[in-house]
């Protein structure tokens, strides 16, 4: 038979009863507002092309049951090396001028862009999507997205997706923005410095 809470003489729950009832009501709660969290640490990096990268991802669940990774890409919505060099077409300027949340190169309608799913990790099996198979990729460290030999590209917005099937509150997914730089021809200076400060400024 199931414990049920018991009365004392006076029709009131007991005082272990209360107790247990307290935490109870405690953790559901907790359980309630923090839900699944995913939080890549890093907003922005940078990486140099035919070089291996790790975009971090972590995260935590109330679930039990093993969660699916999934890293999903999305393109630039205008070209991002223009910009930082200074050459950002006259319209962009003007409509980032007018709302300074709104971000031309990453915050468009993935219509206007190419989205495409680069892996997925159920258990410890990970799935390559179409367009990058035969790559050196890989989810790492339940939930790390490495990449053995960067291409041109590569850059442009990366999606950490979480999905549990018993964990549905909270925040699933965090994205990290990347971008690969070259080499100017016969220097040894990486092409786009100014670029590397607008990153990280």
């Amino acid at each position: 038979m199931p414990a049920f809470p018991t009365l004392d003489l006076d029709g009131k729950l007991g005082k272990m009863d209360r107790v247990v009832l307290g935490w109870t009501a405690v953790f559901w709660l907790t359980a309630m507002v923090e839900g699944l969290q995913v939080t890549v640490p890093d907003k922005k990096k940078v990486a140099m092309l035919f070089q291996p990268t790790v975009l971090r991802c972590h995260f935590s669940t109330s679930s039990h049951q093993p969660a699916v990774v999934q890293w999903k890409f999305k393109s630039y919505c205008q070209d991002r090396m223009g910009e930082s060099l200074g050459m950002s077409s006259p319209r962009a300027q003007a409509l980032s001028k007018r709302n300074l949340e709104w971000d031309p190169y990453l915050d468009c309608l993935d219509s206007r862009r190419t989205v495409r799913v680069v892996a997925s990790k159920q258990g410890s099996t990970v799935t390559l999507g179409d367009f990058y198979r035969g790559r050196e990729i890989t989810i790492v460290h339940d939930a790390d997205l490495q990449i053995g030999k960067l291409m041109w590209g590569d850059s442009g917005l990366y999606y950490c997706i979480i999905t549990t099937p018993d964990d549905l509150e909270g925040k699933n997914e965090d994205s990290v923005e990347l971008l690969v730089l070259g080499r100017l021809s016969n220097q040894d200076v990486p092409c786009s410095l100014i670029l590397i400060r607008h990153l990280s400024g």
